[in-house]
């Protein structure tokens, strides 16, 4: 009787383990399905970085990208956050 009641404890405390490691993952994955914003367009691919890094580090975006797009004969930079 006293081993079924041991068992029964590590079982419990084994489930409640499992959902507090798995509580908080759920909750963070769906920060990780954010959709890419556009922002702005650049002239340059320097200023496109330099707008990407200061929103960054004033906690305002978590990752941006540039791409490059030809218009005309110039090619500008579409920055895009998330």
């Amino acid at each position: 009787m006293n081993m079924k009641s041991w068992r029964s404890r590590a079982a419990a405390a084994l489930s409640i383990s499992v959902a507090m490691v798995t509580i908080p993952l759920a909750a963070g994955s769906a920060s990780a399905d954010e959709k890419w914003r556009y922002y702005k367009t650049y002239p340059s691919a320097v200023g496109c970085q330099t707008a990407g890094n200061t929103l960054a580090q004033q906690g305002r975006i978590n990752q941006f990208t540039c791409n490059s797009k030809p218009v005309g004969g110039a090619t500008y930079y579409d920055l895009f956050v998330r």
